[in-house]
């Protein structure tokens, strides 16, 4: 009972500080999509409402919670999407309605201690009215810049907000808006969503593309607007370059320019604007994810670039892969999947989901110059890692954790081993204390732990260590003074323990090497042998606290920290703290 008593308010000490950051944050998402007009200049979308069907989907399979606003039309309403059921018209007032209940549910989880984020997602025209000020259009309304932060993002009470906007527009409506520009329309509309805007907003980060003539493209072909179906694959888990199962602003970014590079022979580039909240740079968009349909495509797989479509011709993702690289899509839950390459394609029931697919040869179609642009050119680019190191540097956002990475599909072969282990987090080491028990000068042993991040800079996970004491001695007092004297009857002492581990890495530096600390609290052996009678203490509650830097050096990352122990042992019926201070150097491939 005592070790008991130890262990539970050793434990209370530890979880305190971090009990928040170990909270699962609560998401949620109110997507409108519109596919009108109120300028007779321009003629309506054909596929915002579709696309607002598909990211309803997909953020719900993300395990988002999500509300849609749309007007149907009949091809979509045809389709008979389950998201359909719920939909509401994307009018000023459902609006208001939905952000009233998204800022009562966000206060409420507030109370309860919960974080909250808010996906705000906009499918539809974007215009400029008579006075040059900007909107986004509605049925039967408009939001503009000031009633966009005003009336929606600001009372929605998140502790953060996260905007995408895929907002269409013609070349042709500038004639009517005084003499304007494009480049003055088009900075009205940049205006509404661009880093001075969400300068006074830290905790709201934005998300959107352009090109030079205003239009971000919808392509028949995939029933949908280009920009939105490219973000949509990334937060499916094409662009987590580190496998966290996470899509930080950083990732969806670099793979979003990536997968749009390629592109040729269009009127004008789409260019990507990826904005993080400035108060957290690495807040994830989504993830992690809940379990569900999930198209696993393995390192080594011979195939690079990847479309997945339903059984009714709609896209749901593409990826383009680089050839050593591990990609987990999650899907939206459907009977069939078509799965396809430029030369190759399988049907896939939800139930064979879970196997790598094997493809067939599979014909192609030549269409039309601007399509064929389009078919050539987008996805044409992987996201590998030179090029979100090149991406990141040029936008000015904070990079992920590129020291881990997809593990390889079960059943791969051997040489992925170091790669697993590296991508696991597995740290190998050496550490050196004071002996236990006072029974020598020191003990010195392997040890190897796992580190998994739980959310930026915030780690968990499980150490095991084993430590022998070499030569044993003990503390002989004589004449007032202290001698040392080493055993005669080859004893020696063994500690071996497993520890749970809470703790924080690079928030702060040393000499530009980032610094961490942590905390472990679990279960040990200790025990003495001789060459007269083992003896040992198996119930052994230990703790375990560590400081230091890292850095890589020779393609290794290091880690030197000191270290301390304490180990609730009992010796002869009486329970007693023994403490260790100690070093400990590892090492991840």
């Amino acid at each position: 009972m005592k070790k008991l008593g130890v262990l539970l308010g050793a434990f209370t000490l530890l979880l305190a500080p971090g009990a928040a950051s170990a909270q699962a944050v609560v998401r949620r998402a109110l997507v409108i999509a519109h596919n009108g007009s109120d300028d007779p200049s321009l003629p309506d979308l054909r596929f915002a409402d579709d696309d607002g069907v598909l990211w309803a989907e997909t953020l719900q399979r993300l395990g988002v919670e999500t509300t849609l606003l749309v007007a149907p039309d009949a091809a979509t309403r045809a389709g008979g999407r389950p998201v359909l059921a719920g939909a509401r018209p994307p009018t000023p007032d459902e609006v208001k309605r939905e952000v009233a209940r998204l800022r009562a549910a966000s206060l409420a989880d507030d109370e309860l201690g919960r974080q909250t984020d808010v996906l705000l997602i906009y499918v539809g025209h974007g215009n400029t009215d008579e006075s040059g000020r900007a909107y986004f259009t509605l049925a039967g309304g408009r939001l503009d810049k000031s009633s966009l932060y005003a009336d929606v993002v600001d009372p929605l009470a998140a502790d953060y907000v996260h905007v995408i906007v895929d907002a269409c527009r013609a070349s042709g409506v500038v004639g009517s808006r005084g003499g304007q520009t494009d480049a003055a329309v088009l900075a009205e509309l940049r205006g509404m969503l661009a880093r001075e805007q969400l300068a006074t907003r830290p905790t709201v980060g934005a998300l959107f593309a352009e090109s030079d003539d205003g239009e971000t493209h919808e392509w028949s072909r995939i029933r949908a607007g280009v920009f939105s179906h490219v973000a949509r694959s990334g937060m499916m888990g094409a662009a987590d370059i580190n496998g966290d199962g996470r899509v930080e602003y950083s990732e969806l970014g670099a793979f979003v320019t990536a997968s749009l590079q390629g592109v040729k022979g269009l009127p004008a580039r789409l260019t990507l604007h990826a904005f993080a909240p400035t108060r957290e740079p690495r807040r994830p968009l989504v993830g992690p994810a809940p379990t569900g349909p999930s198209l696993t495509l393995p390192s080594g797989f011979e195939h690079s670039r990847i479309s997945v479509e339903d059984a009714d011709g709609r896209r749901l993702a593409d990826v383009r892969r680089s050839e050593d690289q591990y990609v987990l899509l999650r899907l939206p839950e459907r009977d069939v999947y078509w799965v396809r390459t430029p030369t190759a394609e399988a049907r896939i029931t939800l139930a064979e989901l879970t196997q790598v697919p094997q493809l067939s040869a599979r014909e192609l179609q030549e269409r039309g110059p601007a399509e064929e642009a389009l078919r050539r050119g987008l996805f044409a680019v992987p996201l590998d890692k030179d090029f979100y190191e090149q991406y990141v540097a040029a936008a000015g956002l904070v990079p992920v954790d590129l020291s881990r990475a997809f593990p390889p599909a079960p059943g791969g072969t051997l040489h992925h081993l170091p790669r697993l282990l590296d991508t696991l987090g597995w740290d190998f080491g050496l550490t050196a204390l004071q002996a236990p028990l006072g029974l020598g000068v020191f003990a010195v042993g392997p040890s190897v732990s796992f580190r998994k991040e739980l959310r930026p800079f915030v780690y968990y996970g499980v150490r095991g260590s084993y430590s022998l004491t070499p030569v044993a001695a003990f503390d002989i007092k004589t004449r007032g003074a202290t001698l040392l004297a080493v055993s005669k009857d080859g004893i020696r002492t063994h500690r071996a323990t497993v520890q749970g581990l809470l703790g924080t890495e690079g928030l702060v530096g040393l000499a530009g090497l980032p610094l961490f600390a942590e905390a472990g609290l679990g279960w040990g052996v200790l025990g003495v042998t001789s060459d007269l009678k083992p003896m040992a203490d198996p119930t052994v509650f230990t703790s375990h606290a560590a400081a230091g830097v890292t850095a890589k050096v020779a393609g290794l990352r290091w880690r030197l920290a000191a270290t301390v122990a304490m180990d609730l042992v009992t010796v002869r019926g009486d329970d007693f703290l023994d403490r260790s201070f100690g070093l400990e150097l590892t090492f991840r491939r």
